[in-house]
């Protein structure tokens, strides 16, 4: 009897951590998703690309071990000739040159972590993935894949390209 009473306090104490787990995950992503949804509501009208976005910044992202697949969330958009990232705790917002950054897509193989793109500056190098596997809410549906903003982000880039060497030509 000892031991069967044993059992199922042990259980009941492992469901109260397993719950506790849960809600603080459910909680964090709830917080997460408002304040991402309300980056979204307030950008400028003339943005032509918008998409919420996971990061890390600098070495984490090829490193073997580390404690989670990513440091944060935020905000990618294109406005004019400049790409700006906002951290939805803005604490890493940043703004890169469209025509001289550079944008790079990152297989990774470690740990079962997803694909990413890097955007390098002469600042800072900050790799993006969107994270499609939200476990409970609906993603946002800005969002589309990874390598679709990529090659998308590459496209805006190459435009812009283009029509500064056709300014300068047609002067």
């Amino acid at each position: 009897m000892a031991t069967l009473l044993s059992i199922l306090i042990l259980f009941l104490i492992f469901t109260v951590f397993m719950a506790a787990f849960f809600i603080i995950a459910v909680s964090d992503a709830k917080v997460r998703e408002k304040n991402e949804l309300y980056i979204l509501e307030n950008l400028p009208a003339d943005i032509s690309l918008k998409a919420v976005v996971r990061y890390n910044i600098g070495r984490p992202q090829g490193r073997f071990l580390k404690m989670k697949s990513f440091q944060g969330s935020g905000v990618l958009y294109v406005q004019g000739e400049q790409l700006f990232f906002k951290d939805i705790l803005g604490n890493e917002d940043h703004q890169f040159d469209l025509k001289s950054c550079k944008i790079s897509w990152v297989e990774n193989k470690i740990n079962g972590i997803t694909n990413a793109f890097k955007v390098v500056d002469h600042d800072i190098s900050i790799f993006f993935y969107i994270e499609k596997g939200l476990f409970i809410f609906k993603a946002i549906e800005e969002n589309a894949s990874t390598s679709a903003l990529y090659v998308r982000l590459k496209e805006l880039r190459k435009e812009l390209k283009k029509n500064h060497k056709d300014a300068k030509t047609t002067e």
